[in-house]
């Protein structure tokens, strides 16, 4: 999406020092090309200004700044009290000129493979845009907009927040028509001060909705449903539950072909798919994106048959298979309580011999000692044939693992690489799961 040096200045309340020109609004020097604006944007631990004669010599028409600098006359200079304030302001600016609507999601866990699967059931309206990688912060989602095609049938943003009043910045710069909260879970606890913090948190992207909006409801997470709906709002909701607009009937997970095939009902009619990744939240975050596209009037029969097509996004579920025959599920993106429980359900389900790879889980607050330790207890009850306790955390955990048959012990990764792939052999399903911190993926490029 392009931009004037007016059309900069209005929306951010800024000052044309010199030039009009027009272009992309980019701020980083590595993607500047020939005919962009560059904004230098201002962090507690780097300052974009020190990169203007980089940027200029890469080709950018014009800078955005917050302070009088020394570049050539024929470089375009927008004057801003705030270049984070008004790169915020910008992607407002870029998301009233799309002429499609808007979907934003946010929630504990899940959101990126409900995003992917979102995108998939609303293929029928045309090439959906969509937040790449993880752009969900007040950096992200400003980026993700101003890169924005004006005239995308269709886009669909993810909100991520580790501060209160985050999500309640981002819905107001993303302005959607279409909202869901995929779930409230103990993420962030430090930060939003418990349960009840996240929720509160979560349901800032339910509280702006204006009367035209559509709200996404998960029925079965009580602390959603109980997330206050603005009046005037439309509500439509997903879930097992039988009064579910978008209601899973049935689910059939097959870890041997690593995929799940569900029935979901709406409006009295069965719609069957077979997703492939393997697990009953792929099938409830299946049902969030058929109810995100019955919401914008989507044909169903074509948003559930799209979700056939999905691929795993990153280290979240990723199925591989080692020389030696060890299968893998990677998910080793994130993890908080609800998610590693979610994955070990998974695992049980596997043919043959089961192991856990577990890392700690980061900022779960003063109580992630007592979270580990439930999930270690957890670890015990599914019937696993090995759990690897990993970090500090986990490994102060690990005595409460009563279940396993099996389990290795390691405050750190060093060493612990050795240790599993000694154990392990063909026919065998280990998982890897941690929180982002965690690197947890480590141990797997170790034995790979």
């Amino acid at each position: 999406m392009n931009f004037s040096a007016k059309q900069i200045a209005e929306a951010t309340g800024g000052t044309v020092i010199r030039g009009d020109a027009v272009g992309p609004v980019l701020t980083d020097t590595r993607e500047i090309s020939k005919g962009a604006w560059f904004l230098a944007i201002v962090g507690e631990r780097f300052d974009a200004h020190l990169f203007l004669t980089a940027a200029v010599a890469e080709g950018a028409l014009g800078l955005i700044v917050d302070r009088v600098v020394d570049v050539p006359d024929d470089v375009a200079i927008v004057q801003v009290s705030d270049t984070t304030r008004a790169f915020q302001s910008l992607g407002n600016a870029a998301r009233k000129r799309l002429t499609g609507p808007l979907v934003a999601l946010t929630g504990s866990s899940g959101k990126t493979t409900t995003r992917a699967l979102i995108s998939l059931a609303l293929s029928p309206m045309g090439e959906v845009y969509q937040t790449k990688g993880n752009l969900n912060n007040h950096f992200g989602v400003p980026m993700t907009l101003v890169k924005a095609p004006e005239n995308a049938p269709v886009s669909v943003v993810e909100l991520g927040t580790s501060s209160p009043g985050e999500i309640s910045l981002l819905e107001k710069i993303a302005s959607p028509d279409v909202r869901l909260i995929v779930n409230v879970g103990p993420a962030h606890l430090l930060e939003l001060g418990g349960l009840e913090g996240v929720a509160k948190e979560k349901g800032a992207l339910f509280a702006g909705a204006q009367k035209r909006d559509a709200l996404i409801v998960n029925i079965d997470d009580e602390l959603v449903s109980r997330i206050p709906r603005p009046v005037g709002a439309r509500v439509v909701t997903y879930g097992r539950h039988l009064d579910a607009t978008v209601r899973v009937m049935s689910v059939d997970v097959r870890m041997a072909a690593f995929s799940t095939a569900v029935t979901y009902v709406v409006e009295g009619e069965e719609h069957c798919v077979t997703i492939p990744a393997p697990g009953e939240h792929i099938a409830h975050n299946g049902a969030a994106a058929v109810a995100v596209a019955y919401a914008l009037g989507v044909d169903v029969a074509g948003a559930v048959s799209a979700l056939a097509q999905y691929e795993p996004v990153g280290m979240r579920l990723a199925m591989s298979t080692l020389q030696n025959g060890v299968r893998v599920i990677n998910d080793a993106y994130n993890a908080n309580p609800d998610s590693v429980r979610a994955s070990l359900r998974l695992l049980s389900a596997a043919d043959g011999r089961t192991i856990a790879v577990l890392g700690d889980m980061l900022e779960l607050g003063v109580d992630e000692q007592i979270w580990h330790d439930r999930v270690a207890e957890y670890a015990g009850e599914v019937d696993l044939d090995l759990v690897v306790f990993v970090g500090e955390r986990m490994s102060r955990a690990a005595q409460h693992c009563n279940g396993a048959a099996a389990t290795i012990v390691s405050a750190v990764r060093d060493g612990v690489a050795q240790q599993l792939d000694a154990w392990l052999q063909e026919g065998d399903t280990v998982l890897f799961k941690g929180s982002r911190g965690s690197r947890i993926e480590s141990i797997l490029e170790e034995l790979k």
